[in-house]
């Protein structure tokens, strides 16, 4: 619901939300606290707008993302009041953010910013895609384990098997760079030139499904180039029927880490059933 203090009387020539106005040019920024955080919203300002924003534009502009926060206080069961905020960065508050869609919630292109304990929590079936598009988030790609005693016998132009590669679904472990998102599972089709990611989550959570795939004790193979996944599909509440698939080209470099140190550099390369490494460098480990 609207705040209380945005009840302006129009007789008024202006009677701001806030003592002096926002000094903004293309958007206006709101956040509403509610029990579980932040919430941040972000609006085109209306066509035609110049100079600072008034009391009453911003009032007006609110007031057409009435059903967009009456869904997001059904969410979270709490009530979220949006007062202006100075700039964006007060309203983001390190959460993630979708985008409007559907006009019936809100002007289209009107951003949503939540805090990551809100998405623990799916949204309802009005705050998803396609009435929404949540915003891709970068993944490292951790392609599989191989044995310790590998370590010992690596040398540029050697070849070092994948186990995982050679199953018929090819799991892969999807890892926010930031860590601050739960591991995700992934299918890894290079035949395809593609990773495939569910639209709903595995059995378990995806943290603990990856746990028991990959051990992060024993040395890893993680490709080089990042992917992006939709929030959405990472987090496992899209509502879609197909999976999500992001293009993983040739040439597939890649890193054999150990104790998040990197042993040697090289490139994937297709064999029978699955797939190698074929070291091109190697490091030294560090002394102890």
């Amino acid at each position: 619901m609207l705040a209380s203090s945005a009840l302006i009387s129009m007789d008024h020539d202006c009677l701001p939300l806030q003592t002096k106005p926002v000094d903004v040019t293309a958007k206006l920024f709101f956040q509403g606290i509610t029990a579980r955080g932040a919430v941040g919203l972000t609006l085109a300002r209306a066509a035609g707008a110049e100079g600072l924003a008034t009391g009453i534009e911003q009032v007006l502009r609110l007031a057409q993302t009435e059903p967009l926060i009456s869904a997001v206080e059904q969410w979270l069961r709490s009530d979220c009041d949006p007062i202006p905020c100075d700039d964006c960065a007060q309203a983001v508050h390190d959460g993630y953010q979708a985008e409007v869609r559907n006009p019936a919630l809100a002007p289209p292109g009107t951003i949503l910013h939540v805090p990551l304990e809100v998405l623990l929590t799916p949204p309802p079936e009005l705050l998803c895609a396609p009435a929404l598009t949540w915003a891709a988030q970068t993944a490292d790609l951790t392609l599989g384990n191989i044995p310790m005693p590998v370590l010992e016998q690596l040398e540029p132009g050697a070849l070092v098997l994948l186990p995982q590669a050679f199953g018929p679904k090819w799991m892969v472990r999807l890892r926010d760079p930031a860590g601050r998102l739960p591991d995700r599972l992934g299918r890894l089709d290079l035949a395809a030139q593609r990773l495939e990611v569910a639209a709903n989550a595995p059995a378990g959570t995806p943290s603990g499904a990856s746990a028991r795939l990959y051990d992060d004790a024993q040395p890893l193979v993680r490709l080089v180039q990042r992917v992006s996944v939709p929030l959405d599909y990472w987090l496992g509440f899209s509502r879609a029927n197909t999976p999500f698939y992001w293009p993983v080209p040739q040439p597939w470099a890649a890193r054999l880490c150990h104790a998040d140190v990197t042993r040697a550099r090289g490139a994937l390369l297709p064999l029978s059933q699955g797939y190698g490494m074929l070291l091109e460098s190697v490091e030294a480990p560090a002394a102890a």
